[in-house]
């Protein structure tokens, strides 16, 4: 027994420092959710917006792009699956059911969606046309089936509407 204890107290060290590095994609989303975590839980939903704008999108003035769009998908699902085995279920679940939506609906078709305007890039405003952010933190806001036209956001996504209310569970 003493043999193991002190074969697995010299390999710990050794296996831990082998532990591969996270992508650069996996360390982006991870720096954003550390930095953005205070904002999102505690200030105005607009703030958190904000931080998450200027994460998603390569030129936040000007609007999230397609390019922007598939860019996320593919940090997002980067993250995903590194940290799916710590993760606990309830946060699972929300995170692949809507990379999965993100897939089955199309990364173009999603964007277009959105882009009321048809110029190729997605507003702040256009893409929160069914939200109503208040001062509450985000979260909130979007728990808060009066802040968000759920009805309205399945039919611009063209999904059932019970499918889009089991996003925000």
């Amino acid at each position: 027994m003493r043999v193991v204890l002190i074969s697995l107290l010299l390999w710990a060290p050794l296996a831990m420092a082998q532990q591969p590095e996270p992508p650069d994609d996996v360390r982006a989303v991870q720096t954003f959710i550390d930095r953005a975590r205070s904002s999102c839980s505690a200030r105005p939903a607009q703030a958190c917006v904000d931080d998450g704008w200027r994460f998603a999108a390569a030129s936040p003035k000007q609007g999230l792009t397609l390019v922007d769009v598939q860019t996320l998908r593919r940090r997002l699902a980067a993250w995903y699956n590194w940290h799916q085995s710590t993760l606990p279920a309830r946060e699972l679940r929300p995170i692949a059911l809507g990379l999965l939506l993100a897939d089955g609906i199309g990364l173009s078709r999603l964007h277009a969606a959105f882009d009321g305007n048809g110029d190729g890039k997605v507003t702040q405003k256009e893409l929160l046309a069914d939200v109503k952010l208040d001062s509450r933190p985000l979260g909130k806001v979007l728990n808060d089936p009066a802040a968000v036209d759920r009805a309205g956001l399945a039919r611009r996504l063209g999904l059932p509407p019970a499918l889009v209310e089991d996003l925000f569970r």
